[in-house]
């Protein structure tokens, strides 16, 4: 299954990171034997599809057990989100919501081609549009054109001229275009009169700052935007390991900060409901038992209730209500699904280690 976007020249860390200290592997927390036994496999000379893990932080009723980093990486290094950007969008809609500035179930103002569309739509993956993740060739695959070809100026542009394939609701179909273009249709709802790239980019930026990323305390995080002002939804966020488990976090307590409602009453209950497909719901992945056609990320290894943001190349945010745990692994890996399987299962014992909540 093609599920996350693919990157042309650049690797998984961001650019400019590895800043500040702890860098080399140092492990800042560790009481965790499950996740310190998976950092050794993952640190070994033989991690097999693994590849590269640049961080593990585990994190259980909100206090870190494990916390470890690979080389020239450390607290501090900001590492690319890739398609956990997905789930880091959905979080934004949700706040937009909770601020009364956004209804999900309108249609879109920023694609009046499409009339049936509207944010439910789009962060559910049940668009219809005819698109393709697919291979992430260059010539072949939609996301690849957004990013890096001839969408690459105005990325919600190009989806929002694609064809209505089959009426929204009634397929699920992977799409790192449908991220991007909610991510316009926030920026329009709330910014009508932010017309100009910069303009649109610097009012996106300070409310995503003040509305998502200072109140979870996720203060190392960066939101991207692409030259036509519009935020990438659906690929591009840099944060440290401690940021990624802060956003998993505001998802395990349902959307609150401490005594804080962010995220609307029923808004992780959304996100965690299967829609037209088994494995997502709206902007993160399902678990699920195993022997389907799909298999999910710990292929029922693991406890059924979990669910995660997941990112090119085994960028994972893994939240466990049941077991009061969010683990964060980030690295470099391959994007085929044996390596997903194995990843998956290098995660299963750590959640399940962990006594029910």
């Amino acid at each position: 299954m093609q599920r996350r976007e693919f990157t042309i020249g650049m690797g998984s860390v961001a650019l400019g990171a590895s800043l500040g200290v702890g860098l080399g592997g140092a492990a800042r927390a560790d009481t965790s034997p499950a996740a310190a036994q998976a950092w050794a496999k993952a640190m070994g000379p033989s991690p097999g599809k693994l590849g590269r893990s640049d961080a593990l932080l585990v994190q259980h009723n909100g206090q870190t057990v494990f916390e470890a980093y690979g080389k020239d990486h450390g607290p501090t290094t900001r590492h690319i989100s890739w398609s956990m950007a997905k789930s880091i969008t959905h979080a934004l809609v949700g706040c937009a919501v909770a601020q009364g500035r956004v209804d999900i179930d309108k249609p879109l103002i920023t694609a009046p081609a499409l009339p049936q569309q509207t944010l439910r739509s789009l962060i559910t993956l049940t668009d219809g549009l005819k698109w393709t993740d697919g291979s992430y060739s260059p010539t072949d695959s939609d996301a690849t054109i957004m990013l890096y070809g001839k969408g690459r100026m105005d990325g919600a542009a190009y989806i929002a001229a694609k064809p209505q394939e089959v009426a929204p609701g009634t397929r699920w179909n992977y799409s790192t275009g449908a991220f991007q273009l909610a991510a316009a249709e926030l920026s329009a709802r709330m910014f009508p009169d932010a017309l100009a790239p910069n303009a649109r980019r610097a009012a996106m930026a300070a409310w995503i700052n003040q509305s998502l990323f200072q109140p979870v305390g996720m203060s190392g995080a960066v939101a991207e935007f692409d030259p036509a002002g519009t935020f990438y939804g659906g690929s591009l966020v840099y944060a440290t390991a401690r940021d990624y488990a802060k956003f998993g976090e505001l998802y395990r307590n349902d959307g609150m900060v401490g005594a804080r409602r962010l995220l609307p009453e029923g808004w992780v209950k959304f996100a965690r409901t299967p829609t037209r497909s088994p494995l997502y719901g709206a902007g993160f992945w399902l678990e699920a038992n195993k022997h389907r056609p799909d298999r999910s990320l710990m292929d029922g290894k693991g406890p059924l209730d979990a669910f995660s943001a997941q990112g090119h190349s085994g960028q994972i945010i893994l939240v466990v209500p049941s077991k009061a745990v969010t683990l964060v692994r980030l690295g470099l890996s391959g994007d085929d699904d044996p390596t997903w399987a194995e990843l998956g299962d290098w995660m299963a014992p750590i959640a399940n280690s962990f006594p029910n909540a």
